[in-house]
């Protein structure tokens, strides 16, 4: 490329899409920053002619670029060059200087209102991006939690299990069939828990309306249960259901009435009058 001078003559290119000559020796420092890499008066005649984004330019990157361009040179590019550059740079710095600033109070209020408007897109943007996250860390519905009376899905057996479950099912019953003359095998049998039965709960349930017709609550017909007995806890449930299946068969019977305010309130028993 021809020497260009600070007005950067537009001769250098003839013509849209065609190579530049040659620069001779002393040419314009070469820059390579985001958008944009070659000779610094090749920057300043592209940004004149809107070839190259200005904005995304970065004026800090370029001017330490030229610093090094001139320092490498040292004695050996005239000062008369080395002052164009500095013009060519000053007129960059010009040219974004002009696009940073507004050049009228109406430009810069509107501006100013563009950055708001701009900053509460991010905000909000922000905000969906925290909302999008906290459902996503949730456990999902129907894979990690389950609505009431909704269970795990039952998950299909491949054949090849089925086959050798069969499989599995004959031989065991073919051992039985082969051994039927010796002793069977001893088998373990546990001694039952001491549940809460519901006829125990029809009587208490009866006991305690004589003594209180005005109604008592469900909990009230509870049995005691020691409070260090290791089964505690599952007593306590059996004892629950067989005193609340005790009241449903009275109160079918007519004897009682459940009556409840609300869901998953406490449930009372009324004797019914005779």
């Amino acid at each position: 490329m021809a020497e260009l001078s600070p007005l950067a003559k537009s001769e250098v290119w003839e013509g849209e899409g065609r190579a530049p000559r040659s620069l001779p020796a002393h040419a314009a420092p070469r820059l390579s920053v985001e958008g944009f890499e070659g000779p610094l008066d090749f920057l300043l005649e592209m940004v004149r002619r809107q070839r190259v984004d200005l904005g995304r330019l970065s004026i800090l990157t370029l001017t330490d670029q030229l610093v090094d361009a001139i320092e490498d040179g040292g004695g050996r590019i005239p000062l008369e060059r080395r002052a164009d550059w500095l013009v060519m740079a000053s007129q960059l710095l010009l040219l974004k200087a002009q696009l940073l600033a507004p050049a009228s109070p109406e430009e810069a209020e509107d501006a100013r209102a563009a950055a708001s408007r701009r900053l509460e897109l991010l905000d909000e943007l922000a905000r969906m991006r925290a909302g999008a996250d906290w459902l996503t860390a949730r456990p999902q519905l129907g894979q990690l939690v389950f609505g009431r009376g909704q269970g795990t899905p039952a998950q299909a057996r491949p054949q090849a299990e089925l086959y050798v479950a069969f499989l599995e099912a004959t031989l065991t019953m073919l051992e039985g069939r082969e051994g039927q003359g010796a002793e069977p095998p001893p088998t373990y049998r546990p001694s039952p828990l001491e549940f809460w039965r519901i006829a125990d709960a029809l009587q208490r349930i009866t006991e305690l309306l004589g003594q209180h017709p005005a109604g008592l609550p469900l909990t009230r017909c509870l049995p005691s249960v020691p409070r260090h007995a290791p089964d505690r806890p599952i007593r306590v449930r059996a004892a629950l259901a067989s005193t609340f299946v005790a009241g449903l068969e009275l109160a079918r019977d007519g004897t009682l009435e459940l009556n409840q305010r609300e869901p998953f309130d406490a449930i009372n028993f009324r004797a019914v009058p005779a």
